[in-house]
This record gives C-alpha cells, structure tokens and sequence, in this order.
C-alpha cells in the first residue's frame, strides 16, 4: 500500500515545474502570511521531500504543511502542468498515517480517526445528532434514504471545540487528544459544548431541507440515531486503510435499509459517497443523488431579490462539477457571483477549522469580504461548512433556508 502511494506522490510531484501559479489562486497563503511551505507550491515541494525522506529512512516534520491545505483542488485549474498540490498533500497525510513518520501524526487527527471508528461519528455523539427530527414521520418504505451523514449536525460543536482548546492551551489539547485517540470512550468524558444559537440554526436548515423534500412529493426513510457519519474526516486525513474498512462498514447500514437512493444534503457526503465510495466498497451500487436534484422547481416564487451564490469547492471544484444549486436559485432570484467563482471559486477555509482555526478564520474573513463587495440582499451559501464559517452578518443564509422562504404556500 505505502508503495503505491510512493509511486502515486512521485507521479504527482514530478510533474511540477515550478512556475508559482498555484501561489495565486491558494486560501491558505496569504492567510498563513505567506508561509511557504502553507501554499499550494510548497506542498508539491515538501512533498518531493517527504518522498525522499520516506525512501531514505529519514526523519523530516512536514506535517503542518499538509493537514493545513484545504483540498480545494484551486491549485489544479490554474496549473499549466496540470499537477493538484490538494492530491499531493492527500497522498503525503496518507503515506504519514500509513508510514507513522516520527513527529508527523497530528494528535486531533488521530483522536477523530479513532473516535470514529468506535462510535461512528468523529465526537461520539450520533444520538445527539438525531434530535432535529424528533416528531417527524418517515415512510420506513421508501427506497429513499435521507442521509445527513451528520454534517450540519456537528457543525454547532467546533467552535466550542476551538474555545476550549484556547482555554486549556495547545500542549494540553495535543495531550487530551492523544490520550482520546488511544483510549476513543474518553471522548463521553470530554466537555463537548455545543453553541445552541448554531445548533437551532443547523436544526431549522434540516427541517426545511426535510420540508423542500416533502414538498415535491418525495417521502423518505431517515436512519435517526444509527446513522453512521460518512467518514469524511478518515479519508481527508490520509486514513485510508481505516477508511476502506469504515466505509465498508457504512456501506452495510446503508443497504440494509433497504435504500435504492441516498438522499444527501451536502457537498462533502455526495462527493465521498458518489466518488470516493466506488473506489474503496466493492459493488457498492446504491445511486447517490443531492436534494436539490429532487426539488420542483414550480414550487417557488420567482424574484428579482440580489443574491450572491458561495460555491462550495467540493461542487465547484471536482471533476465533475455540480451546478444544480446555481441553477435553481437563478430561477428564483437574480443571482451575483463574485470575481472568484467557478473554477476559481475561493474556499471557505472551513476544512481547516479543527486543526488550525487561525487560518480558517482569515481565510473566512476575507472571503466573506469578497461576497460582501458584490453588495447583495443576501449571500447564499450550499454546505454547512461554508454556512458556519462565513456566518458572520444576518445576510448570510444557507440554501435550503432560502428556498423555503421562496416557496408558494
């Protein structure tokens, strides 16, 4: 396995000829202070590196430089030699996790790793996760499966996550988590604050996503408490050894249900399951669809309202690119796009929140700016992640909110 990914890295890295465009375009860069070795260009270097310190059994500490890229794949749309600094830091985390590279291994991303593959949910909070959809009926039936993979859910605990870690220090935080990641049931003993004004807010959004659904005559069956998080972290993180094991896990709960069509609500579940899944669950076979791909459109209220659309990257910038949330709110209002949008759209910074919370908050920062300067009614954002970390003025609304306030009745 280490061997292939060797091979795969030094396919990647090869390609690079350093020209330095991939510095223009790169979130974490300009927020990093123009750190190097936090720029898109730096990470294909340290990753030539790491390749050779792998295949020269030496000792060299790259890791910041890795985890702290956001997988945006920015870097890949204006390379000339077509190399994806964002692939480039997957294979390196994961020829890390794989290798156990002294001094590398980041100790929060072994606790979430651990964490989730003992509970099935990076806190260990899967039960709590349900409460949005307490009182609701579900057609126990229907080959449809709403499939949060608890994303909006978990959203409400990083901040109080990120607080606490300011509280107790960053030695401590590393050593809690160490001690989390070899022990995974000391995590029921951790203060897991939620921010309860972000957890009505992610509630309310998966309701109306629920009632958009509803609304075009879809009925579903929804999991509650035993739907397992989708493993996202395992697989950003360079676990993958883990994550074949924990998605073939997932994969079973999945059909089990009796699911023909996975409903999924946001843009890293309906990216992992529909493209990352394939390649690690044999004949996984279960069509992955996004809600909005389900919504009649004549359901809404059309309008001329001045909106800005966010794209998330794991939309925008994949393979294959997913329009249909642009699509459907031109059809309801007359929507803006900022200078960088489409396959330059800008990240979040969201993906970096957990591990360096700094950087996701100037990346944030100035990416909101950026949606302010097109002087919109509303900005519009299609993932919780975007949603929480741009979340920084009453204009900000998340998708699914949006559209119910469209609709006809």
């Amino acid at each position: 396995m280490i061997s292939d990914l060797l091979e795969e890295l030094d396919s990647e890295v090869s390609k690079c000829i350093s020209c330095g465009f991939c510095e223009s375009v790169c979130p974490t860069l300009p927020a990093a202070g123009y750190d190097l070795w936090k720029g898109a260009r730096g990470r294909v270097i340290m990753g030539r590196e790491l390749l050779s310190s792998v295949q020269n059994h030496g000792s060299l500490n790259v890791s910041d430089s890795f985890y702290s890229c956001l997988d945006c794949h920015a870097c890949l749309y204006v390379c000339p030699a077509g190399v994806n600094a964002g692939k480039v830091s997957h294979l390196s985390k994961s020829v890390i996790a794989g290798n156990g590279i002294s001094g590398n291994r980041n100790p929060l991303a072994e606790m979430m790793a651990s964490v989730t593959m003992r509970y099935m949910n990076p806190l260990g909070i899967r039960e709590k996760c349900a409460e949005w959809f307490q009182g609701m009926e579900v057609d126990t039936g229907s080959g449809d499966l709403l499939y949060t993979g608890n994303m909006y859910q978990l959203m409400a605990y990083t901040h109080g996550m990120n607080r606490l870690r300011e509280k107790i220090g960053k030695g401590m935080s590393r050593r809690m988590s160490s001690l989390i990641s070899r022990f995974p049931w000391l995590i029921k003993l951790a203060p897991m604050k939620r921010d309860e004004t972000a957890s009505r807010r992610m509630d309310q959004s998966l309701s109306n996503i629920a009632l958009l659904l509803r609304k075009s005559g879809i009925s579903f069956n929804y999991l509650g408490k035993e739907e397992p998080y989708p493993g996202t972290f395992i697989y950003d993180l360079g676990y993958l050894n883990l994550f074949r094991e924990y998605a073939g896990k997932v994969a079973k709960i999945l059909r089990d249900s009796g699911a023909k069509r996975i409903i999924t609500i946001d843009p890293h579940t309906y990216d992992l399951l529909k493209n990352v899944y394939p390649e690690y669950v044999e004949d996984f076979g279960i069509e992955v669809v996004h809600y909005l791909d389900l919504i009649e459109g004549s359901a809404f209220k059309g309008g001329n309202e001045n909106i800005t659309y966010h794209e998330p990257c794991h939309f925008s910038l994949r393979e294959q690119a997913y329009n249909r949330p642009l699509e459907t709110l031109r059809s309801v209002a007359s929507v803006n796009l900022p200078p960088r949008s489409g396959r330059r759209t800008k990240c979040c910074g969201g993906p970096d929140e957990l591990l360096f919370p700094e950087l996701t908050h100037k990346i944030s920062q100035n990416r909101y700016e950026e949606l302010q300067e097109t002087t919109p009614q509303k900005i519009v954002t299609a993932c919780p992640i975007c949603f929480s970390n741009l979340n920084k003025g009453p204009e900000v609304i998340e998708i699914g909110d949006y559209l119910v306030s469209k609709l006809k009745n």
